[in-house]
């Protein structure tokens, strides 16, 4: 038996056997889920394309070396246009905290940060992959129960039917 659980008009959480509904507000509920699943996996995917540019920037910062002094590197312009440019202080950079803002951190307290910010979107991916789970599990319970009410369905149809054709009954030899 599967339930769902919604909040009341009062706002109080209610419980409801799925196995009541009619096919018709099973279909709503199930377009529900995958619209939800569609959210929380882009979500998900979000974080780790996040998660992704705070390790490459934590790379970056860890591949500086006293041997980077005054290497020179391409400077990115745009997506698609760098410069040559020289590397002249390995001891400080600017980090883009967002929103526009940057701020300039020594190598050290910037990798501290990148650090907090890819553990803060770890635990987080974690949270949203869990919901995740949770509602696969629902959708596939709920489309069992779809399936078992189809076919219930067409059994009946199938006996209605039996019974309305004249001369179908068995007889005994």
């Amino acid at each position: 038996m599967s339930t769902a659980v919604s909040a009341d008009s009062s706002g109080k959480p209610q419980t409801i056997n799925l196995e009541d509904l009619p096919l018709a507000q099973l279909q709503k509920i199930k377009t529900q889920l995958e619209e939800e699943l569609n959210s929380l996996t882009g979500a998900f995917s979000q974080m780790k394309q996040a998660q992704s540019a705070f390790r490459e920037c934590k790379n970056c910062i860890d591949e500086m070396t006293p041997e980077s002094k005054d290497k020179t590197i391409m400077i990115p312009l745009t997506n698609s246009l760098y410069v040559p440019g020289k590397l002249s202080d390995i001891e400080k950079v600017v980090v883009d905290i967002g929103t526009g803002y940057y701020v300039e951190k020594s190598a050290k307290d910037a990798a501290s940060y990148y650090d907090s910010k890819i553990e803060y979107v770890q635990d987080n991916a974690k949270k949203i992959q869990q919901t995740v789970e949770q509602k696969q599990a629902s959708y596939r319970g709920l489309l069992e129960i779809m399936q078992y009410k189809l076919t219930q369905q067409q059994r009946q149809q199938q006996q209605a039917e039996a019974n309305k054709q004249p001369g179908t009954t068995a007889k005994a030899r």
